[in-house]
Order: C-alpha cells, then sequence, then structure tokens
C-alpha cells in the first residue's frame, strides 16, 4: 500500500510557511482576474465608486454616477481607489485587493491554528477554507466581503487569544479593538455587534464575567474610535441626517425588517448556502460537527466551544433578517474550517481510507461532474472540448492513483484534484460566465456613439457606465416605483442612477441624439410604448437591441 504523500512535513519556520502560503494563495486567486470583465449588478457599483473616488479626487464621501453614495462604509472603495491608483482602470486592478485579503486569510487561519493546536491541524484548516467554493470565488469578487470577513475573524481570534491568557493578553485586546473598527469601517455596524454577541456570549457560557473587565480597555476604545470615527462624523458633518437615513436607515435597519428579495426570505435559506459555500467539504463537515459536539460535551477545549458560538450567532441572526444574501454567513467558514480540520487530522493520523473516500472523494467528484456540466453551459468550441476533457482526466487520474494508497496520499491527491479543477475554471469558465454578466460589449456601442444621450429601458447595466464613462438614464413605466419616489423609508431611497419615463427622456432630449438600448425580452413592450417617437433599429446582439431616437 502506498503511505507517501504530496505534502511531506519539513522542518520550517512558521513565518516562511505563511510566507509562502501568502504567496502562493495570492498568485492562485488572481488567475485569470485579467481576462474577468466587472459584472452587474454588485461589482460594477464597487468599481463604478472607486473609479469615481480616483477621478473627483473626493476620497471621503463615495459617489457613483456623480451622486453621493451612502450604501457601504469607505474602506472597500479605498483599496479598490488605491489600486486603481497604482496600476490603472483595468480589471486586474480592481479584482487584487479581494486577492490580497484572501491569501492574508489564509495566513491567519495557519498561523492561529498552529499558535493553538499544531502544524499539521493548520495546514488542514488552510487547505479546507483555501479550496471551499465560496473562498475561491469571493477571492475574485469585487465585493466588501472577503475584506470584512478577515477583520472579522481577526477581531474574534485577537479576543480568543486574550480570553485564553495567550503571551500578552492586552495586547490580543487592542488588536481586537482595532479589528473591530477597520470591520465597521468596512461593513458598517454588524462589524462590532456580531463579534461582540460572540464574545459575551462565551464569556456567559463560560460564566467568566470578570474577563469583561478585563478586555475593557480604554486604550483599547480610543482605538476602535479613532479607526471609525472620523469617517462617520466627516460624513455626517457633510451630508447631515441624509446619511444617516440612507446609511443606517435604508442599508441596515431596512435590510433587517424588509426583504429587498421575498423569495429569498425562507427559513432554509443558509443551510441551502451553507451545502454550496463548503464544496466541496459540505458532507465531511457534517462529521466534523458530530465529532465536535462530543469533543464539546467532553470540554476537551473552549475552541471547540467558542467555534460552535461563532457559526451559531451568525447563521442565526443572518436566518432572522428579512433580507437574505448569499455571503452574509461567510464569515462563518473560517471556525468551520477549524472544526473540519481537527476531525481531518485524526481520520489521517487513524489512517481511515474509506471515510476519506466516502465524504471527501465521492462529493469531490459530484463537484467535478458540476463544473464539467457548468462548462458545457458556458463554453462553445474548442474551449468547451478541452476543459470538460481536462476535468474528466483529472478527475479519472485522481481515482486511479487513490487504488490502494494510504490515507494521506488519498487526502493530498484530492486536494490537488480541486486545486487543479479551479486552475481549469479560473482559466476558461469564470471568464466567460462574469462576460455573460458584464455591460463592457454594451459600453463597446455606446463608445462608439460620443455625444448620444443614452437611455436603458427598464435595466441598468453600471458596468457599462464604468467601462464607458457615459452615465446613461433608466428608463422606467411612469408607475414604477423607482419614478415615483417617496420621503418614506423604502427600496426605492438606493437608486441613485439617473431615473426617467420613457416620454420624458424623449422629450427633455429633443435637440438630442438618443441610442436607446432594450433587451430583447421586453424589445415588443418598448416598441409600443415608444412609437410616436419613431426609433429606428441599429442592431441586435447578444440579447440586446439598440435604437436610434432623433437621429
Amino acid at each position: 500500500m502506498k503511505d507517501k504523500t504530496l505534502f511531506a512535513t519539513v522542518s520550517v519556520r512558521s513565518k516562511d510557511i505563511c510566507l509562502g502560503i501568502f504567496l502562493v494563495s495570492f498568485i492562485f486567486y488572481l488567475l485569470g482576474s485579467h481576462i474577468m470583465p466587472i459584472t452587474d449588478p454588485v461589482e460594477s457599483n464597487y468599481a463604478l465608486t472607486a473609479k469615481e473616488m480616483v477621478l473627483s479626487s473626493d476620497w471621503v464621501s463615495p459617489r457613483i454616477y456623480g451622486n453621493v453614495w451612502f450604501d457601504k462604509p469607505v474602506f472597500f472603495y479605498w483599496l479598490t481607489a488605491i489600486s486603481f491608483k497604482l496600476f490603472g482602470f483595468s480589471d486586474l486592478a480592481a479584482r487584487i485587493s479581494p486577492a490580497f485579503f484572501a491569501a492574508l486569510g489564509l495566513v491567519m487561519i495557519y498561523w492561529v491554528v498552529n499558535k493553538l493546536s499544531k502544524p499539521s491541524v493548520a495546514f488542514l484548516a488552510t487547505v479546507v477554507i483555501g479550496t471551499s467554493l465560496e473562498y475561491v470565488v469571493l477571492s475574485k469578487l469585487i465585493i466588501t466581503d472577503m475584506v470584512f470577513f478577515l477583520f472579522n475573524s481577526t477581531a474574534l481570534v485577537f479576543f480568543y487569544l486574550g480570553y485564553i491568557n495567550m503571551d500578552d493578553t492586552k495586547r490580543w485586546y487592542l488588536g481586537m479593538y482595532i479589528s473591530m473598527g477597520l470591520a465597521v469601517l468596512t461593513k458598517g455596524p454588524v462589524g462590532v455587534l456580531l463579534p461582540g454577541l460572540v464574545m459575551v456570549i462565551f464569556i456567559g457560557l463560560q460564566r467568566n464575567w470578570a474577563e469583561l473587565k478585563k478586555m475593557f480597555i480604554p486604550t483599547g476604545l480610543l482605538l476602535f474610535l479613532a479607526v471609525t470615527l472620523p469617517w462617520y462624523c466627516a460624513m455626517y458633518a457633510i451630508h447631515g441626517t441624509d446619511f444617516l437615513n440612507t446609511f443606517l436607515g435604508v442599508h441596515n435597519y431596512l435590510r433587517a425588517t424588509v426583504s429587498e428579495h421575498p423569495k429569498d426570505n425562507v427559513i432554509y435559506y443558509y443551510i441551502v448556502v451553507f451545502f454550496i459555500s463548503m464544496l466541496p467539504w459540505s458532507a465531511v463537515a457534517l462529521k466534523a460537527f458530530a465529532q465536535g459536539y462530543k469533543d464539546l460535551r467532553s470540554k476537551s477545549s473552549p475552541l471547540i466551544l467558542f467555534s460552535f458560538i461563532w457559526i451559531l450567532v451568525y447563521f442565526i441572526f443572518y436566518t432572522l433578517m428579512a433580507t437574505k444574501y448569499l455571503t452574509y454567513t461567510f464569515p462563518i467558514l473560517f471556525p468551520i474550517s477549524i472544526l473540519i480540520a481537527f476531525y481531518l487530522d485524526q481520520l489521517l493520523t487513524q489512517g481511515k481510507v474509506k471515510t476519506i473516500i466516502y465524504w471527501i472523494g465521492i462529493p469531490l467528484a459530484l463537484v467535478i461532474f458540476l463544473y464539467m456540466m457548468i462548462s458545457y453551459r458556458y463554453l462553445i468550441g474548442f474551449s468547451r472540448v478541452v476543459t470538460v476533457s481536462s476535468l474528466l482526466v483529472i478527475l479519472l487520474f485522481t481515482w486511479w492513483q487513490v487504488r490502494g494508497s494510504g490515507a494521506k496520499y488519498v487526502f493530498s491527491l484530492l486536494c490537488l484534484c480541486q486545486l487543479a479543477s479551479y486552475v481549469i475554471l479560473s482559466a476558461f469558465v469564470f471568464p466567460v460566465i462574469t462576460e455573460s454578466r458584464s455591460g463592457k460589449t454594451i459600453a463597446d456601442t455606446i463608445s462608439g456613439h460620443r455625444g448620444y444621450k443614452v437611455g436603458m429601458y427598464q435595466f441598468y447595466s453600471t458596468s457599462s457606465v464604468y467601462y464607458s464613462g457615459n452615465i446613461g438614464v433608466k428608463l422606467e413605466p411612469l408607475d414604477s416605483e423607482a419614478v415615483q419616489k417617496d420621503e418614506s423609508l423604502n427600496w426605492s431611497s438606493k437608486y441613485t442612477m439617473p431615473i426617467q419615463t420613457v416620454a420624458n427622456f424623449v422629450t427633455q432630449s429633443q435637440k438630442e441624439k438618443m441610442l436607446i438600448i432594450v433587451q430583447e425580452k421586453n424589445k415588443m413592450l418598448f416598441l409600443e410604448e415608444a412609437r410616436i417617437y419613431n426609433p429606428k433599429l441599429l442592431k441586435s446582439v447578444d440579447g440586446f437591441c439598440y435604437y436610434y431616437v432623433n437621429d
């Protein structure tokens, strides 16, 4: 029986290992980023806001379409804008920050687990989280979640190290305050609310309320305020109650109480998200939870209890919120990966090959088949053949090598199989998927019509604005909630792009040339509504129709 492993244990300093993890993972997560166009509707909001921040030289008030944008705090915009300043306005530059913080996240989990356990468990935790589907995807997406993930995880890790009196307690608690401050500057009040809730519940279950006094460090509180207050106070000083009403009212209170996407507001939403986000580790995670629960009952380690509380607080909190998003529970991947790592270490030590094959190998094979189906769906021609064939060859080679091998070797092969599949997806599939969700081709047409006023009928492509620099007008029916804005707190308050009816758009632009873009599915509806303006079809391509008015 082969008992060799591809992950040989070597005597290397922890600092060197952390540096190696960072460099390898940063390059890995950046693969394909230069050929992944910015997508609608979420990525483009962040990219365009960062671009306007650079062009306007206003580094305090985030803006989009020339209007102040109160959606998120400023930190992620700063990161993306700095990347644009250094490397220019490019797809690669826009995706550097998520990849950079994803790499830091792997360094963080390796460092803390190595500190609390042993190198083998730390390495397993790094592999699990680093190859989980949601982590890989978010390492490439231009959204706040990966940056928030790092600061949120760091805050809770530093709290735990301080709680168990690891080295200098005060130092860890000071780091906790700074991390929570950066989390608040990245995503708002949840950056302190949720970590704080985890800490209080953990201390309560440990019946160690005296620890709260140790945690209350005036210097730490001042550091937290020094990180958060300057920007929040500046925004309030500049924009007054508009900032509070929109940022706290719409983007925090309203998200919690009124569902933005009612069809997603179901109790099992995040259970489904968990199984998708942890692929291919979802099945073995259930085994790890069961083993963790046994360890919890035996009170073998407060880290197990802390991990379970971390998971449950975030899971229950976001389940109770009215608005559901796929990435809200992303922070729980950190403690889940730690629990899985402890369980995997036991399996590898005991040489349980069958358990590894059944609970990791078979789910991974199913995931690879899923990747093949996605590749077949999005790719055409030679690239489809190459991608599907490569994934199949990788899968068959892995299973051929697994036969008669030891536990560590089997596990190593499965990990390499997953990594190889991600390389192929990054090179061929992700770019095509992002292209199908991007307005970059729309921007090419808009850029070829300088001087035209652009309207988008019943849709809006922010990425086309990012690429073309032309701020189009969203054309809505007269009775649309977005057009009929009122002073009450509602979801229409989040729209900041110019919005008009077709009649107002044409009437106010009678002396201008107009280009109106219509989705193919709304073509007949538009022609009926705009027939008196005699629109002339320029072209119909990629599901969009382009019409001239007043040309």
